[in-house]
C-alpha cells in the first residue's frame, strides 16, 4: 500500500477530475435542454452515465477512507444537480433522476474499486515470485 504522501498527487488529480465533471453536470442541469440529449436519448440513462464517470473517480481513490469520502461527495453532487434544476424553466427536480444518479455513482464507484482491487492482486502475484527467487540465492 502506498504511503499517504505518495498518494496525495493521485487524490488531487482524481478530486480535480471529479470537480470538473461535477461542474459540467451542474452547468448542464441549468440549461433549458440537456446537452447530452442528442447523444443519449433517455433522461435516466444520461444520469447513470454522467454519475458513473464521477463515481469512477471516487472508486479510484487510493484508500478506503478517501473512496468513501469521494462517494459521499458524488452523492452530494447528485442532490445539488437536482436542486439546481428547480429554478430553471422546462427543467424539474425529480426523485427518479436522483435515483438514477445514485445508481450511476455506485456503478462507477464499484468499477473503480474493483479496478484498484485487481491492480493490487496483480501486483502482489507478480512480486511474490521475485521475492521467492531472491530468498533461494
Amino acid at each position: 500500500m502506498a504511503s499517504p504522501a505518495s498518494s496525495l498527487p493521485r487524490i488531487i488529480l482524481l478530486a480535480l477530475a471529479g470537480a470538473v465533471m461535477a461542474s459540467v453536470m451542474i452547468w448542464a442541469a441549468m440549461q433549458p435542454e440537456d446537452p447530452l440529449s442528442p447523444y443519449i436519448h433517455t433522461d435516466k440513462m444520461r444520469h447513470v452515465v454522467a454519475f458513473a464517470a464521477v463515481g469512477l473517480c471516487a472508486g479510484l481513490m487510493p484508500t478506503p477512507r478517501w473512496r468513501l469520502i469521494g462517494l459521499g461527495g458524488v452523492l452530494a453532487i447528485a442532490v445539488a444537480v437536482e436542486a439546481a434544476q428547480i429554478p430553471v424553466p422546462d427543467r424539474n427536480a425529480d426523485i427518479y433522476d436522483l435515483a438514477a444518479s445514485a445508481i450511476g455513482a455506485f456503478a462507477g464507484f464499484g468499477m473503480g474499486a474493483a479496478m484498484i482491487w485487481l491492480w493490487d492482486e496483480i501486483r502482489a502475484r507478480v512480486s511474490r515470485p521475485a521475492a521467492r527467487s531472491t530468498q533461494k540465492n
